[in-house]
């Protein structure tokens, strides 16, 4: 793991600590939103020279530029909910961001040898999508629900049968849905066999997601018990 990595791992999870505390202190709504909008706009730029690159100064065909890769579509959510502070579009950010861009930043798909500023792009947009994610939650109080989980599934189904589609068409492994990375990464412990190895995906995306439901179910169900016990106080009390 590079010294460049780690940095902005590091900066995934303390960014949106610090720009919460600063909040915080300041209780200002419209610094809340300024932050908002920066995060977004970083994200958008980042996203558009990645393009830019990919378009005037990469020697690949159209059909390999395209941004169906799985952080593309996490990146355009994540914009959404930091714009317009939307729980439908936050709820699909935070499955997507913590249980794939994150993988992103642990297990970098990218070359050892590409260009630092290439290597900048890369992880801008990865520990961007997860610092956003992250300080929505603590400055603006997004939070997925139960029925999330259903949405989340049915929009990753929409991901992987359009991805799967513009593959079969362009022969290219947009959301490594068509084989694995070159470079290690988790997906080298799935089946060999291409269906097999598509439907563990799909499986481990779905583990992935309850999990990340978890410790909102458990505060959900701690939540009603507290209130269920303050309800039986009073009705003893009557």
């Amino acid at each position: 793991m590079s010294s460049l990595q780690i940095g902005f791992l590091i900066a995934a999870f303390l960014v949106p600590w610090l720009l919460w505390v600063i909040g915080a202190r300041l209780q200002s709504r419209r610094f809340v939103t300024a932050a908002c909008w920066t995060l977004a706009g970083v994200l958008l730029a980042a996203e558009l020279a990645e393009f830019a690159v990919k378009l005037f100064v990469e020697d690949l065909p159209f059909i390999a530029k395209l941004p169906m890769q799985l952080c593309d579509w996490a990146l355009f959510v994540t914009v959404a909910a930091l714009l317009w502070r939307s729980p439908r579009s936050f709820e699909v950010a935070y499955f997507w961001g913590l249980a794939g861009t994150i993988q992103g930043l642990l297990t970098p798909a990218i070359a050892q040898d590409l260009a630092l500023w290439r290597k900048l792009g890369f992880f801008v947009i990865h520990a961007g999508i997860v610092a956003s994610i992250l300080y929505l939650i603590l400055a603006v109080g997004l939070r997925p629900k139960a029925r999330s989980l259903w949405r989340v599934f049915l929009w990753s189904e929409l991901y992987f049968v359009v991805t799967q589609m513009v593959n079969a068409l362009t022969g290219q492994n947009y959301g490594f849905l068509a084989h694995r990375p070159v470079t290690p990464s988790l997906l080298d412990l799935f089946p060999e066999n291409h269906w097999g190895y598509v439907t563990v995906i799909n499986l481990v995306a779905l583990l992935a997601f309850a999990i990340l439901y978890l410790p909102w179910w458990l505060v959900d169900r701690k939540m009603t018990d507290v209130e269920g016990q303050m309800t039986k106080e009073v009705r003893m009390q009557k």
